[in-house]
């Protein structure tokens, strides 16, 4: 793809620059953008130290809507961009339907036919915000159909920028996130709820602020989380972001993907969700302990009868976890089965290991 030189979108002057926004990033999304434009800017604190810049293919109908939208679910100001806005931090700036955005020392909206059949072009932001602010630049590329953003996230790499993508396991429509992947100029794949921390992170670091970490407690234990329903192991993965010493390394939705990531990735722990179709919780626990007996495994059920519990033991779990406790004490049985150590929820630990009588 050949992008058309615009006015507006010409490389920043040396002596020009932003008023209060060191880095900038850009967010390009499309169809089932939303959701994830929700979760993003919801994990975002008001001091959120750069300006954000949202281009996302949409009609022009309704065009005040998303604003508001938007500004329902975050502590940043949100606006529609205006031709010669200044980048101010803690902003989020939002390309008018209809219209193409660059940057240089302002936002610039730019009058022009679709590029690539899209518009706005999110490879035409991408491509100015690289030429402008180059390693303190971040581009992000959520749920979307079609290819846009992929050259772009190419041109901020070069640039020495960042870029993340939304794991396409979570989009709605995966296309554009798999393009970007695709083009192999990748730094961090995440689902949404993670990408907003991992901002932060990024950003500080290019502004050349050290982000104040707890010490971790251990090596990292690495962790492959299973479960048949996006929203739990989304919410897994939110539980477990803020532990120093645990490492997910992917998720998986059905027992045959979690036996194969288990033997690519050789976890410390497997956390197995029971129920599933198909090849349920306990076949695949038999499997991943067959291939690698040193992968622990921690059982998550809804259910805590004795029948459940005996069976994923007896297939080689040392672990079972109710899903009521999982926000407790799921952290605890990782560590646990990871030191070698069983861990039962109060649940069912009372039929597993009875207490001796007196």
């Amino acid at each position: 793809m050949s992008l058309h030189r615009y006015p507006g979108s010409s490389r920043l002057p040396d002596w020009a620059g932003p008023t209060t926004s060191p880095s900038v990033v850009v967010i390009a999304c499309s169809a089932g953008g939303l959701a994830a434009l929700f979760d993003v800017l919801a994990s975002l604190d008001p001091d959120f130290p750069a300006a954000i810049v949202i281009v996302q293919h949409r009609g022009r109908q309704f065009a005040e809507l998303l604003p508001a939208l938007l500004q329902n679910r975050t502590v940043l100001r949100v606006r529609h961009v205006q031709d010669g806005d200044l980048l101010e931090a803690g902003t989020v700036y939002i390309c008018p339907p209809g219209k193409h955005l660059t940057a240089e020392h302002c936002l610039r909206l730019v009058n022009g036919p679709k590029l690539d059949f899209v518009q706005p072009s999110a490879d035409l932001m991408f491509r100015s915000v690289a030429d402008a602010y180059g390693p303190r630049a971040v581009g992000v590329v959520l749920s979307g159909t079609g290819s846009d953003g992929t050259l772009g996230c190419r041109l901020i790499a070069e640039a020495g920028g960042k870029v993340l993508v939304q794991d396409p396991r979570s989009c709605a429509h995966a296309a554009m996130p798999s393009a970007a992947i695709g083009g192999g100029h990748v730094d961090l794949v995440l689902p949404p709820i993670e990408i907003g921390a991992s901002l932060r992170r990024i950003v500080d670091e290019l502004s050349g602020k050290r982000t104040l970490t707890k010490a971790p407690r251990a090596p990292s234990t690495t962790v492959v989380l299973v479960d048949d329903h996006r929203i739990i192991l989304d919410g897994l993965r939110t539980l477990l972001h803020n532990e120093d010493d645990i490492q997910v390394l992917a998720d998986a939705q059905d027992g045959h993907t979690a036996v194969k990531l288990s033997a690519q990735l050789s976890p410390d722990v497997v956390v197995m969700d029971v129920a599933m179709p198909d090849l349920d919780g306990v076949a695949a626990t038999r499997e991943i302990k067959a291939r690698n007996p040193k992968t622990a495994v921690v059982a998550l059920s809804a259910r805590t009868d004795q029948r459940t519990a005996a069976r994923i033991l007896k297939a080689g779990a040392t672990g079972y976890v109710s899903k009521e406790d999982a926000f407790a004490e799921l952290a605890i049985a990782i560590r646990a089965v990871a030191a070698r150590q069983p861990y039962f929820s109060p649940r069912v630990a009372s039929f597993i290991a009875p207490t001796p009588s007196v």
